[in-house]
């Protein structure tokens, strides 16, 4: 593809976050994911085994295949399995750190490595350095007056999620807790919602006001 398929607009679409931004793998991409880890998993534990390693010089070229019958060289792949495990875990401590700087915020994180939002921040509390832009077409701040007391609900970039805070009609303040933030602005609308009916002056029968 020549620069013209590098426009401008094609800059702002890679600068934007896709919702969803990956399909779930089936089982296709599971098997061949298998077989790769399996013989990447048969060569590190050669390398690691010393049962391979105290193979005399002598022995036939498909000796270190015969000896994986061996309990030992199994728990040398055990090892393999291991150290393999910590790369991955490494690999994903850089890409959510790459993620976190292009916008990504702590709800995106956690679904990707299907753990929660709270999961996602205590995992990586330094991940989301950047100030994400609230989901497309929406106000970062929408104020609620409801049951006469009042609320904000505002995008938090830095979570990448929605918070609220609030008073309510008796006096009452407050928030959606620190450590917490929603997916959407109507899951924080109504929470936001529910605490000024929770706090809202009573009539004489009272219902609240």
């Amino acid at each position: 593809m020549g620069s013209d398929f590098y426009t401008d607009a094609f800059a702002a679409d890679i600068a934007r976050l896709r919702d969803p931004a990956w399909a779930e793998p089936g089982p296709e991409h599971t098997a061949k994911v298998c077989t790769r880890l399996d013989a990447l998993a048969d060569e590190l534990a050669d390398q690691l085994s010393t049962r391979v390693r105290d193979l005399p010089a002598a022995a036939p070229e498909d000796a270190h295949l015969v000896v994986r019958d061996a309990g030992d060289w199994h728990l040398a792949r055990l090892r393999a399995l291991r150290e393999i495990r910590t790369v991955a875990e490494q690999l994903a401590d850089r890409t959510v750190a790459a993620a976190g700087t292009r916008g990504a915020g702590y709800p995106q994180l956690g679904d990707a490595w299907a753990i929660t939002r709270q999961g996602a921040r205590k995992k990586w509390p330094h991940a989301v350095s950047a100030m994400s832009e609230p989901p497309s077409g929406q106000e970062p701040r929408t104020t609620i007056n409801a049951f006469g007391g009042t609320a904000d609900v505002s995008w938090h970039g830095a979570e990448g999620g929605w918070w609220w805070i609030g008073q309510g009609a008796d006096g009452t303040p407050g928030d959606a807790g620190e450590d917490t933030t929603y997916d959407t602005k109507e899951e924080a609308a109504a929470m936001a919602g529910a605490f000024l009916q929770q706090h809202a002056t009573q009539t004489t029968n009272g219902d609240p006001q």
